[in-house]
């Protein structure tokens, strides 16, 4: 893992301190390294009481940032392999993390892998604490999302996870084992329905009471998935004591996390759209019991091209930050899998959660501090232009800030292109764009990034190979005042014809 240093002026540091005053954050600390490059980080908890706007302006103001977090790349452990820990979560014992997660080979169940660090960076294999050998039924099966919990009681590490068979997903049963050691072989302790009912994208919570809860994907009213419920774990955290409640009625959501911070308890889900990405949301509730809020969406309407599988709670000694851990699938490729990391921000005041996209980031596990890029979104609230416009859709709102919103051609006619002016000339590294995808028609773009200095003569950058759905983050280097983005096509996976019109919810054009 190494540093990349940003030389700043003078004056752009003044004009840090400045925005930094401005917000009301300080900064856990200021300093200048052998070269004389000043640093700034800023522990999570103060940026978790800041509101949105000003969360926003306190991330962005770092002077350097580190490249260990490194999104959408193949992560590989210490020993130069990749890294195979889907869906899993993250325990911490002593010093030491433990990574969780399950590695799948044509469809079916291998095994449960734990890998080791200490600085959430540098990862070592440890162990597979479960295989297909593990026990018959698991030999042919589809083990998913395991999470693995302490039990202080017992002082047995209890994993659960989603069991089904490896043809198709009829069973809809939980998977327990247990194991006395955190890295050690875990004994299978076999399936079944939680007091009968069905269990699919599932997860489990530790209360600081050391209550235990799992959080489920079921079946209340006919449809697969369409309803979650909540059980308390009995005591050893084995089984299923008694059914809390359904949340979420005929909402078809699905991958539970759940996270608390102080008095307040935040459930995340995403859609359920099979491998294809979607606008994840979350809830709040005072007690595990309810109630619980209505849903609210975090991040963009395809959480970065992401699936929740967890949050990891960080406390170092200035304070506590908290990871979303998601998965993003290929839906073309289930084995191309990357991991999604991103610094999560849990506001107690508003009790609401802000993501923001980072192709990479830090996190100082000793001290909880975030450490982001200092990179700054040329776009936002420039002048835009469109070749149409549908009513109440401008083109502004490609570029407001909020992936919410969204700029809508005038019809279903392709191509279609969207511009902004910076205002003056730039330099752009990288270029992240939030598109429109229809839930059950997801679609992926076919596009052009068009830039000039002038208006008239214009450099292209050709992305109609691209195949990824939801947002795409490139990697670029050229200076421009004018940046277009070219609608080629929309490719629907399920239906040969392209019934869409352009939309973009929101372009993001980065740089120093």
């Amino acid at each position: 893992m190494k540093w990349i240093n940003n030389s700043k002026w003078l004056g752009a540091w003044i004009c840090i301190i400045l925005a930094v005053v401005g917000t009301g954050l300080q900064p856990n600390a200021v300093h200048a390294d052998t070269t004389g490059v000043t640093h700034a980080t800023y522990g999570v908890e103060a940026l978790n009481g800041l509101d949105t706007i000003h969360a926003d302006a306190a991330l962005s103001l770092n002077a350097a940032a580190s490249t260990a977090i490194t999104n959408g790349t193949d992560w590989k452990d210490t020993a130069g392999n990749p890294i195979q820990a889907n869906s899993g979560n993250i325990l911490k014992v002593g010093a030491t993390y433990y990574w969780y997660g399950e590695h799948a080979e044509n469809w079916k169940f291998e095994k449960v892998n734990v890998y080791t660090s200490t600085d959430l960076k540098n990862w070592s294999f440890r162990s597979s604490i479960l295989t297909k050998d593990s026990a018959p039924e698991l030999n042919s099966s589809k083990i998913e999302r395991p999470k693995v919990i302490y039990n202080q009681t017992t002082g047995k590490y209890v994993l659960w996870a989603h069991y089904e068979n490896g043809t198709d997903y009829s069973l809809g049963r939980v998977a327990v084992a247990t194991s006395d050691t955190p890295d050690g072989t875990f004994a299978y302790q076999g399936s079944f329905r939680p007091l009968n009912y069905e269990s699919r994208d599932m997860t489990v919570f530790t209360d600081t009471d050391g209550s235990g809860y799992l959080i489920t994907a079921s079946r209340k009213n006919g449809g697969a998935n369409d309803t979650m419920a909540i059980f308390k774990l009995t005591d050893d955290y084995t089984g299923v004591q008694s059914f809390v409640g359904w949340i979420f009625e005929n909402g078809y959501r699905e991958a539970p996390a759940v996270v608390k911070k102080n008095n307040t308890y935040y459930l995340f889900t995403s859609q359920a759209s099979g491998w294809y990405p979607n606008q994840g949301a979350y809830a709040t509730a005072s007690s595990m019991t309810g109630s619980w809020s209505a849903l609210s969406p975090f991040g963009d309407p395809a959480a970065y091209g992401s699936q929740i599988h967890s949050i990891a709670t960080i406390t170092g000694s200035a304070g506590t930050s908290y990871i979303y851990m998601g998965d993003r699938w290929n839906p073309l490729n289930l084995s191309d899998h990357k991991f999604i990391w991103l610094p999560l921000i849990l506001n107690d005041s508003s009790k609401t959660a802000t993501l923001n996209w980072y192709s990479s980031w830090d996190l100082d596990a000793a001290t909880g501090n975030v450490i982001l890029p200092s990179l700054v979104n040329h776009a936002q609230g420039k002048t835009a232009t469109a070749n149409s416009v549908a009513s109440g859709s401008p083109a502004s709102l490609a570029n407001d800030g909020n992936a919410q919103t969204s700029w809508k051609a005038a019809s279903a006619s392709w191509p279609a292109w969207w511009q902004v002016d910076l205002g003056s000339t730039k330099t752009i590294s990288e270029v992240d764009i939030s598109w429109f995808m229809y839930k059950g028609s997801e679609a992926y773009y076919k596009y052009k990034i068009e830039y000039s200095v002038d208006g008239v003569n214009y450099s292209t950058i050709d992305r109609t190979g691209n195949t990824s759905y939801g947002f795409t983050s490139d990697k670029v280097n050229f200076q421009a005042r004018y940046v277009r983005m070219n609608l080629v096509n929309a490719v629907l996976f399920n239906n040969p014809n392209n019934w869409y019109t352009p939309t973009v919810h929101e372009v993001r054009l980065l740089g120093n």
